[in-house]
Parts: structure tokens; C-alpha cells; sequence
């Protein structure tokens, strides 16, 4: 027999990414929870504005670009029949390639509205248990900082328990041979003495031994 703590194989806290209020709370306190479930939403007003001014940057950025290309054409074609300055040519061109800088600077900008609106939304990584909420409607959230909840798994569990490095052979070899199956089987006591109904395995065996009490 050994006295054990049961854990979770995954837990995490969950973080704000973005600054804003909290407009919205999408879960019951230490309800299980599926992997993408909304659960918080965040202020979204300015970020969706950001969004909206970014989409309206590169429509602006691609219109100015096909405007630098059409003009960058004319000139390559004139250039062509030495109706055109050499200079003018090379003004056109670097127009273009300034706008085209551009387009992508814009770009890369809508990309970042979008990821700033998609994190006013905070969704569950995994399926798990979500714990009480450490923060209520009308928060202000700081990116993060402030924890939101605790997600944890709950199936499967595990059980850390500790042994004698005199024993550590022993146990190595039920994980890896397991020559008799009701050596490799555990019982686990619950705190009020009652037995848990289902039976458990080796997972995992630490590399680590404590060279002070072994």
C-alpha cells in the first residue's frame, strides 16, 4: 500500500490574450467542457473596428498597387520605343515596388486584427473540467496576466505515488514485461476507505530517484 495524489494528465490555466471587459461568461462553474467550446468573450468593439479598418488598408494598398502597375506598363512600353524619359521609367517602377511593400504591410496588419478578434473570444483547448470562474462579467482582463479558470482532464486520471529505489526494479518490470496480469493490476482507496471500482496500470516510471531518502 502507498499514499498517493490523484492528478490530472493535462491541466491549464487559461490567460487573456487581449485587453478589454469581460461581455460574456458561456459555462456552468465545474462543468465539463468540450475542446473549442466558447466560454469567455472579451469587449470585442475596438478589435472589431481594427478588423474592419485593416480590410478597408488593403483594399486601399491593392487599388494604389494596380494603379503603380498600369502606370508601371505604360511607361515600360513607351521606354520601349524611347518615347519616355529613362528617369520616369525608373520613378514608375519603384512606385510599384513601393506599393506592393505596401499591400503586404497591409496584410500582415489584417492579419493581426484578425488574431487580436479571434482572441477576444476564449475557448477550452482540450475536453476537461473547468473550475470557478476568477473573474465576472464587467472585468477588465490584463493579456497575460490575469487567469481567467483551470481547465483539467479528467479521463483518463492519473495516481503519483512513491517508492523505494529497492523496489524500482520490480515495478520496471511489470510495466515492461508483465508476466503476471494481477501483478500489473491497482486498487486504488479513496479517502473515506472506499474502493474506487476501477482498476489502474503502470503509465510511467520517473528517471529521477532522491538520493537523500532513496
Amino acid at each position: 500500500e502507498y499514499p498517493g495524489n490523484t492528478v490530472a494528465l493535462s491541466q491549464v490555466d487559461l490567460h487573456a490574450e487581449v485587453e478589454g471587459y469581460i461581455t460574456g461568461i458561456y459555462f456552468k462553474e465545474g462543468d465539463h467542457v468540450r475542446k473549442g467550446q466558447k466560454l469567455y468573450t472579451i469587449d470585442q468593439s475596438k478589435y472589431m473596428a481594427s478588423y474592419d479598418q485593416a480590410i478597408a488598408g488593403v483594399k486601399v494598398a491593392e487599388a494604389n498597387e494596380a494603379q503603380a502597375k498600369k502606370d508601371a506598363d505604360r511607361y515600360i512600353y513607351l521606354n520601349e520605343h524611347d518615347a519616355i524619359a529613362k528617369q520616369t521609367l525608373d520613378h514608375a517602377l519603384t512606385t510599384l515596388q513601393n506599393s506592393k511593400n505596401q499591400v503586404s504591410s497591409a496584410k500582415q496588419d489584417l492579419i493581426k486584427a484578425q488574431t487580436d478578434l479571434r482572441f477576444a473570444t476564449i475557448v477550452a483547448p482540450f475536453d476537461g473540467t473547468i473550475g470557478l470562474s476568477q473573474v465576472k462579467l464587467g472585468t477588465l482582463v490584463t493579456p497575460g496576466q490575469t487567469i481567467l479558470n483551470t481547465i483539467s482532464t479528467e479521463d483518463p486520471m492519473a495516481v503519483d505515488f512513491v517508492i523505494n529505489e529497492k523496489q524500482l526494479s520490480h515495478f520496471l518490470k511489470l510495466q515492461q514485461n508483465k508476466p503476471n496480469p494481477a501483478d500489473s493490476i491497482f486498487t486504488m482507496v479513496l479517502p473515506d476507505n472506499t474502493i474506487y471500482p476501477y482498476t489502474g496500470q503502470i503509465s510511467v516510471v520517473d528517471r529521477g530517484v532522491d538520493p537523500l531518502t532513496g
